[in-house]
């Protein structure tokens, strides 16, 4: 019985400590400096007005665009995740209005992670708030609004063998510039991307 006992006891042990391994090993895929590629659909405009009658001006448009990233995270306790991640979305520059009015296709964004990593599931859930720089030009009058606007992202990763599938949602806030007698307003836009992500184990 005795032997029985620890024969058990042993058993449990290994199974637990193999376990252990097995989760640690899950949860550190996330762990690391990484970069991802994939596409986006960007929903985003200008308005102009003047400050001085009721003469608006609004535009809009959803464009597909590339997007990649690059950053580095952890998890800690874990199931915490916490990164650091600078992204690019990548489309050409939108004319409206006979090119009266653009929108570059360049938009640079810097944000902070933290997400919740599941083992058992093999995948994460995150929110991402930082900052993006977008550029939107008039030129009939000549006005230009190019600023550092808020950005909030909730998004969802997982693990498919060396890669990380990724799916995001973002919010870009509005900026606005006023040149009296006209007032620019880059409309808050709103990003869907599909991302492939890649851990650089060192």
């Amino acid at each position: 019985m005795k032997k029985l006992a620890f024969s058990v006891f042993a058993a449990a042990l290994t199974f637990g400590a193999n376990a252990a391994e097995h989760v640690k090993a899950d949860v550190n895929a996330f762990d690391g400096i990484y970069f991802g590629l994939g596409v986006a659909a960007v929903d985003n405009g200008v308005k102009g007005e003047s400050t001085t009658t009721e003469d608006k001006r609004s535009y809009h448009n959803t464009r597909l665009a590339a997007t990649a990233a690059l950053g580095y995270g952890k998890v800690v306790s874990e199931t915490a995740f916490l990164g650091l991640e600078a992204g690019l979305d990548a489309s050409q520059n939108f004319e409206y209005d006979n090119s009266n009015a653009k929108v570059n296709g360049l938009t640079p964004s810097a944000a902070l992670r933290l997400g919740y990593a599941s083992s058992s599931a093999k995948s994460m859930v995150y929110l991402k708030a930082g900052a993006a720089y977008s550029k939107a030009k008039l030129y009939t009058p000549k006005i230009k609004c190019d600023k550092w606007a808020p950005i909030v992202a909730l998004g969802a990763e997982k693990i498919c063998g060396k890669l990380r599938t990724r799916l995001e949602a973002e919010y870009r806030f509005r900026s606005s510039k006023s040149v009296d007698p006209m007032k620019l307003t880059n409309r808050g836009a709103v990003t869907l991307r599909a991302m492939a992500v890649y851990t650089v184990k060192m």
